[in-house]
């Protein structure tokens, strides 16, 4: 069985595992998922789609690299809660992704009508010429319509121009010139743990503190995705809260990732301070990464077995269907069925786009 299945086939088996909720009548979509949480029934659902999608994205480009079709590997599994972070800002918010964020990139595409963010993928993963991002060039996630700015998947490459995006909103209104962005936005800019270390993170984030700490308006939601490894490289465990918690100008924000209830909450409130105090802020989610880095990452050479299967009870697709299920919206059948036809759409998407020019050189 490759990784791939077997993560697949856990997460089913877990599902149908779930314990129906015993709540008489149907919920109220619009009514708040759980005590505690400000996330409806609505957004919960929306949340899975946008994490089962971006699950069979990742599954999709094992397949169409096994089959000669596709040249990129590098996946969201395990990261998916960050479509919780879209769900708490607007689209009108620039974002710079991380290359693990599919799950915000499909969340946000989702809150812009006319959105095709399966095909934009797909169409990279197989380096179409007609890919709307980056024109087969490279697979990343950006988009205009969706004020997502592509980046290049060099790590924490996209921060120091995070950082410029951010100080020019406040700056445009200062100057009286036109800006793309509303007045009031916020830039997000999500990293991994690993780049957290890189010197071109750590120049970023000190200029961001030193504009904010002189009083100049950053306003910078900055988010780490910490799965505790850089490829094969352990990050020492504390250190991204350690090294960024008591820093002057930057407000700390912590979450478990896997928690979709918890991260959309932890989430809201880093964007709320950021829009109001026009200040930056760090929002630190711990995550698990699923698959190895990439398709051929020999995961089972640096880690063991034990500790991989451990990671399989935190996945963030299985606690949206948790909730979903606790809260009576969906039966754990009708949480399979959705992934399923998730499952089915993206397939048919890949078989489609395999048949587009590709670039030649």
């Amino acid at each position: 069985m490759t990784p791939e299945e077997e993560l697949d086939q856990r997460f089913g088996s877990a599902v149908r595992a779930l314990p129906c909720s015993g709540n008489a009548g149907a919920p109220d979509p619009a009514a708040f998922v759980a005590a505690g949480t400000r996330l409806t029934g609505e957004q919960a659902i929306a949340l899975f789609d946008a994490q089962a999608g971006s699950r069979h994205l990742d599954l999709a480009a094992r397949y169409l690299r096994a089959e000669g079709h596709g040249f990129y590997t590098i996946g969201s599994a395990g990261h998916e809660a960050n479509a919780a972070v879209a769900a708490a800002l607007r689209p009108s918010d620039p974002a710079l992704l991380h290359y693990r964020s599919g799950a915000f990139y499909l969340a946000r595409a989702a809150q812009v009508p006319g959105s095709r963010p399966l095909q934009d993928v797909l169409l990279g993963l197989v380096g179409a010429s007609d890919e709307p991002i980056a024109g087969g060039r490279h697979k990343v996630f950006g988009h205009r319509d969706l004020a997502i700015i592509p980046q290049t998947s060099t790590i924490a490459s996209h921060l120091p121009r995070a950082v410029g995006v951010a100080f020019s909103i406040g700056r445009a209104a200062k100057l009286g010139v036109a800006s793309r962005w509303p007045a009031d936005a916020i830039t997000v800019a999500s990293f991994g743990d690993a780049s957290a270390s890189h010197s071109t993170a750590v120049g970023a984030i000190n200029a961001a503190c030193r504009a904010a700490y002189q009083g100049l308006p950053v306003p910078l939601l900055l988010v780490c995705e910490d799965n505790g490894l850089g490829i094969s490289v352990r990050t020492p465990d504390g250190w991204v809260a350690a090294a960024h918690s008591g820093r002057p100008a930057l407000r700390y924000f912590g979450a478990d990732g896997c928690d979709p209830a918890a991260c959309f909450e932890a989430a809201a409130a880093a964007a709320a301070y950021v829009r109001a105090g026009r200040s930056p802020a760090l929002l630190h989610l711990k995550v698990v990464r699923f698959l190895g880095h990439a398709g051929s990452d020999a995961e089972v050479s640096y880690r063991s077995e034990a500790e991989i299967a451990a990671d399989y009870a935190r996945d963030p697709l299985l606690g949206t269907a948790r909730l979903i299920v606790a809260a009576g919206l969906l039966g754990p059948e009708q949480v399979i069925s959705r992934y399923e036809a998730t499952r089915a759409r993206v397939r048919a998407l890949a078989g489609e786009a395999v048949t587009h020019r590709r670039l030649a050189s």
